[in-house]
């Protein structure tokens, strides 16, 4: 067996990860008019129309809402807009939330600790994603057999108009508001001022008979700019069921869902973000799903159309009008979701080897809470990690010397026995035992540190603490791409010179030059044109990415030197 082809399909084979963990973790949904949207999900010819029912319209049993014809009433008219209402205000060292009496519903919700871009002085970043202002999060609806009830053109009462929360403080907001058919709603909302997590207590009573089910949701409206937005806040829609996370696109979002029993939490997820709602426990409870268009978009037949609107629903069990449920509302940080529990801590994605990926993260941390800058935490954990490895390193090289001294005996077996495959590949083996040389020797000490590389690639891809987090110079935000200067280049996006990435380039083709060749003129070609396809892949990787893999080629360079003048 060939060391160095087992070795460039393993390196191969961590390219191959590092690319598809990068595709599938950023889930960024293309605009409605991307070249390629039709592959994503079959074209539909007339979109179904998701949006639920007027009281007094059919609405079914506990599903998926009913369509309404587009002839006898367009989506976007088929479900009552707000009511106008005043504004509630919750100011708290955390974030600033703004309710509105119309509906009760959740106005904006701005977090304090996070900026809309990496500008120092750009506004705080927005978890309610509405541009239009029309629909907003927490919407009760009362829905029975044949009707629903939606507290959109409700204006609620309410006990209090500005909330100042200190950090150590909590209050309670209550909304209530009359029905149409004599029912009246409380929505009683706790908030601490030092936490993301709110509670919610929501009670209808003198509840028609006509209706048989209570939901909450949360409307989410998207940023018609797609991924030519600052940040893409929320790209898909997370759902807990029996212990297990689903992640679905907010492009895969064609027909009305439902998920039932066992749904332990539903929501919204991006890369750093999450607004969820947590239910008491209960094996009745679901989960309803469906999209809305932006106006308009159903006037391209045949194509798929990226939602404008997407909404999720708790459904509480049949017949409850009382129910209890906490939301979270804030980033994605392990040790506040793995506080608070109900398999939150899920929501952060650290791939395949999380077992490895969290330590590293916590790690990276502690670092940082020495240096005060995560970029040279990276640099550090990354010369630890090198160091730990170095023994594997040094067997790797040494036997990967000794298979270059046999390429000569090797190559002159091939050629006197090349018809004769057996025998030859028992010369091989013969050849290897004489001079003790493992063939795989090179190759099993990199094989074990890929669950390291990838892991360490998850915790920097996912980590919170790296957005907007500076480095040296002109990188200022660790979670993007290093860009120096304004230059447009080929298949660079944003524009500018990519520093960083191309000294990546350099010093791993450096590394392949250092590292013992193989006989075969094929491989070594294969072998140099590797950096070149790594710095084409790593050109939009985060620069907290580019700097670990520039850091960790450097180490092994310095270490190959070393043990070349050892073997001089």
């Amino acid at each position: 067996m060939d060391q160095r082809r087992v070795l460039l399909a393993v390196t191969l084979s961590l390219a191959i990860v590092i690319a598809y963990q990068e595709l599938v973790v950023k889930r960024f949904y293309p605009p409605s008019d991307a070249p390629g949207l039709e592959a994503a999900t079959p074209p539909v010819a007339a979109p179904p129309v998701a949006a639920p029912p007027l009281a007094g319209q059919p609405a079914g049993a506990r599903g998926a809402p009913a369509a309404v014809p587009a002839a006898d009433a367009p989506a976007e008219a088929a479900r009552p807009v707000l009511a106008a209402g005043r504004d509630v205000v919750v100011d708290t060292p955390y974030y600033r939330a703004t309710f509105t009496t119309a509906g009760a519903r959740l106005r904006s919700l701005e977090l304090k600790h996070y900026r809309a871009t990496v500008h120092p002085q750009s506004p705080f970043l927005q978890m309610v994603q509405f541009p239009d202002q029309t629909r907003l999060p927490l919407g009760l609806s009362l829905r029975g057999a044949e009707r629903q009830l939606d507290d959109a053109g409700v204006v609620y009462d309410v006990d209090r108009t500005e909330v100042d929360l200190p950090a150590d403080g909590t209050e309670t907001i209550t909304f209530t508001g009359q029905l149409p058919g004599g029912a009246t709603a409380r929505k009683r909302i706790t908030l601490r001022g030092n936490d993301y997590l709110w509670a919610i207590d929501v009670d209808v009573s003198a509840v028609p008979r006509a209706y048989t089910e209570m939901a909450l949701g949360w409307e989410e409206g998207l940023d018609p700019a797609g991924v030519n937005a600052a940040e893409v806040v929320f790209d898909n829609v997370l759902v807990l069921q029996e212990g297990k996370l689903e992640h679905i696109p907010f492009a895969n979002l064609i027909e009305p869902r439902l998920i039932e029993n066992n749904v332990g939490w539903t929501g919204f997820g991006g890369r750093y973000f999450l607004a969820a709602f947590i239910p008491q426990a209960d094996e009745k409870n679901a989960m309803r799903i469906w999209a809305r268009q932006h106006p308009g978009q159903n006037q391209q037949p045949g194509r798929n159309q990226q939602p404008g609107m997407v909404e999720t629903q708790v459904l509480f069990p049949p017949g409850q009008f009382e129910a209890h449920a906490d939301l979270y509302l804030g980033p994605k940080d392990i040790d506040r979701l793995e506080a608070i529990g109900h398999g939150l801590r899920k929501a952060v994605d650290l791939g395949w080897f999380t077992f490895i990926a969290l330590p590293l993260l916590q790690a990276l941390r502690f670092l940082n809470g020495f240096v005060g800058n995560y970029g040279v935490a990276i640099i550090i954990l990354t010369v630890i990690i090198k160091g730990l490895f170095y023994p594997l390193t040094k067997k790797s090289f040494e036997s990967m010397r000794e298979m270059q001294k046999l390429q000569p005996e090797m190559q002159k077996l091939r050629e006197r026995l090349k018809d004769k495959p057996e025998a030859m590949n028992k010369e091989i083996m013969e050849l290897y035992r004489q001079h003790k040389v493992n063939p795989l020797g090179g190759c099993l000490p990199m094989v074990l540190q890929i669950p390291v590389f990838v892991g360490l690639y998850n915790a920097l891809l996912n980590a919170v603490e790296l957005r907007h987090a500076p480095f040296v110079g002109w990188i200022h935000d660790l979670s993007a791409p290093d860009r120096f200067g304004t230059l447009a280049l080929p298949f660079v996006h944003p524009a500018g010179l990519p520093i960083l990435t191309l000294a990546m380039g350099g010093t791993m083709f450096l590394q392949q030059w250092m590292t013992p060749s193989p006989a075969d003129p094929t491989q070594q070609r294969i072998m140099l044109i590797m950096p070149v396809m790594f710095t084409f892949m790593f050109l939009n990787f985060p620069a907290g990415l580019v700097l670990y893999w520039l850091v960790n080629n450097v180490l092994t360079i310095a270490q190959q030197y070393s043990m070349l003048r050892k073997t001089a």
